[in-house]
């Protein structure tokens, strides 16, 4: 290790990690010294340390070399689908740079000698001797290699600054799958079995470089690499650890390796200054899968994407916790679904909330500003606030560092307006427990069926926790549905936990259809009116507009009572029924 000290060393101390393996002998300057063990001895708070030679001072450069050895190993508690640190499974050895369930997260340390943490980033020399027949591939370029009758010797060298977390290899019969240029190379490591299928799966590959080169600007290091491993992934500086088995499902779209490749730009070049604002990674990157899928299906796609990711956060059984600084501890993990996925919709909302080119020239200017380097929350804040020009304080203080989410009990009822036409009202109430909120500021998008089954959409911010608000007047007040958040312009973080129409006069004619109970719970049934005996369609969708249930049903003439037994899970649905051409459409909420 070559140690430059950037800071005056006020205990003359240097300090490293390194689990699971004897230290044997450790020279400073090739003068040999010993290794001190600190923390608490036996447990995962432990570390070396060296003392440093008595003059030493900031600027000064020194060299230290660990011998250690043993059997490399992987985090305790980590399972078969990820065990950070070294893994040997169906004849591969690869490293994963962090642990799901290790309270020290970066696993580096179990087989480099290294401070293990993400604010002290490192160049990178490696030499891996591996048997004849396989390769270990590693980060940066692939500068030299040596063979004899039984050993093969690769030499990597990454001269851009490396957290420690992103260092990594991987052994085995590797084939270099070439997809870039001499400008940029782009490599996908396969087995041999598996490089048909990879490359299929690979082959946007080039497209989904210049989508995010395009957005976030120019791919900042010497190479992109892939390397299929039995479980992953895992964002490696340029030598992406990719799950062998979504290399064979030959995807095209693969969505997984667009959120990897993302991490090149957040969480590589521009690294989190502690696991604290891990976010500013997984976020960015869960986020950047939305990109991809805008670039594959326009802005359509986009939204989409985005209201899958707000379904898997709402599901997410983990407890309710800010981006900033969340608990580890279970049901939470290091890596919760809430700094992916609520983080992803955080960021579609920003957007929103900004415009598009002051959103993409503030990314742009604080992975040019941070370049190398690394950053916390407040230092995004800060550049984000200033590119833009706006007060963002209150977006990020409700959304980055409170919890939970937006739930609405929402009441419509219809009223005549001064100028004697009739209108429909929108009342709003955050229901989120008092601890979550309230919020402020929220665009909720709503839109109205027609009865040609076209939309009309229009856009309310909601300030308070209590609001009601009047759709405009040439919005058909004897519409057949009404959408919540599910628009043509944006997704924010909201979930629907009731939708109630108020009938000011009961001896109106009945609705021809009405879902009860709603929200509904294990079972619910439909009050529908049919004008003639016959047969009708239910089909259920979910916000994504994707078929989850369909059915054939005998219906007589007048008033019924359909019984429906729920498999679905929490979240908002349609429901809609058909019969000879005519559709009734509903909206309704699942509790469980």
């Amino acid at each position: 290790m070559k140690v430059l000290w950037t800071e005056d060393p006020q205990d003359k101390v240097f300090y490293f990690h390194l689990k699971g393996v004897t230290v044997d002998s450790v020279y400073l300057n090739s003068n040999k010294t010993s290794a001190v063990v600190g923390g608490i001895v036996g447990t995962n708070i432990s570390y070396y340390s060296i003392v440093a030679p008595i003059n030493a001072k900031i600027g000064d450069t020194f060299y230290v070399k660990v011998n250690y050895s043993g059997t490399m190993t992987c985090e305790t508690g980590g399972t078969a689908g990820w065990c950070g640190g070294v893994t040997s499974q169906n004849g591969t050895l690869y490293t994963l740079g962090v642990g799901f369930v290790a309270d020290y997260v970066s696993t580096t340390q179990h087989w480099l000698p290294c401070y293990d943490h993400p604010s002290d980033k490192a160049t990178f020399h490696a030499k891996f001797k591996v048997p004849r027949g396989k390769i270990a591939v590693s980060n940066g370029n692939l500068t030299n290699v040596e063979a004899d009758n039984t050993t093969i010797t690769t030499e990597w060298t990454h001269d851009i600054p490396c957290a420690t977390y992103l260092l990594t290899f991987a052994v085995d019969l590797y084939f270099p799958l070439e997809f870039g240029s001499s400008q940029l190379p782009m490599t996908v490591y396969s087995k041999g079995a598996d490089t048909a299928s990879t490359r299929k799966s690979f082959s946007l590959l080039p497209r989904m470089v210049r989508t995010f080169e395009n957005k976030f600007g120019e791919y900042p290091f010497e190479k992109v690499g892939y390397v299929n491993t039995p479980t992953g992934a895992m964002e490696h500086q340029t030598m992406i650890s990719f799950p062998t088995s979504l290399s064979q499902s030959r995807d095209t779209v693969n969505s997984v390796a667009a959120h990897e490749l993302a991490h090149q730009w957040f969480g590589d070049n521009v690294t989190p200054e502690d696991f604290r604002d891990a976010w500013l990674t997984e976020s960015f990157a869960t986020y950047s899968e939305s990109v991809w899928a805008e670039e594959l299906g326009g802005f359509t796609g986009y939204l989409n994407n985005l209201s899958g990711k707000m379904s898997s956060y709402f599901n997410a059984n983990e407890g309710v916790f800010p981006l900033y600084d969340y608990p580890r501890a279970a049901p939470s993990s290091n890596y919760p679904v809430t700094i992916y996925s609520k983080g992803a919709v955080v960021l579609g909302m920003l957007r929103y909330e900004v415009g598009d080119s002051l959103f993409y020239k503030s990314l742009k200017q604080y992975l040019s500003a941070y370049k190398y380097g690394i950053a916390n929350t407040a230092t995004f804040e800060n550049m984000f606030q200033q590119t833009t020009g706006k007060d963002l304080k209150w977006f990020f203080s409700q959304w980055v560092h409170a919890k939970g989410w937006v739930k609405l009990d929402i009441r419509t009822s219809q009223t005549t307006n001064i100028d004697g036409k009739k209108v429909t009202n929108l009342r709003f109430v955050q229901t989120q427990p008092k601890d979550q909120g309230p919020f402020t500021n929220i665009p909720i998008e709503v839109g109205v069926k027609q009865k040609d089954g076209k939309y009309l959409y229009t856009i309310f911010t909601l300030k308070k926790d209590d609001e009601t608000f009047t759709l405009p007047v040439e919005f058909p007040t004897d519409y057949t549905a009404i959408t919540i958040n599910q628009g043509p312009t944006l997704r924010t973080l909201l979930q629907v936990v009731s939708l109630t129409e108020v009938i000011e006069n009961p001896k109106e004619e009945r609705p021809e259809l009405r879902i009860i109970p709603n929200p509904a719970g294990s079972d619910f049934q439909l009050d529908y009116c049919s004008e003639q005996n016959g047969s009708a369609v239910i089909v259920i969708t979910n916000v994504e507009g994707k078929q989850l249930y369909k059915e054939i049903i005998t219906v007589h003439q007048g008033q019924q009572k359909i019984t429906l037994h729920n498999t679905l899970s929490s979240g908002m649905y349609w429901l809609s029924i058909e019969q000879n051409g005519r559709e009734s459409t509903k909206q309704f909420v699942i509790q469980q």
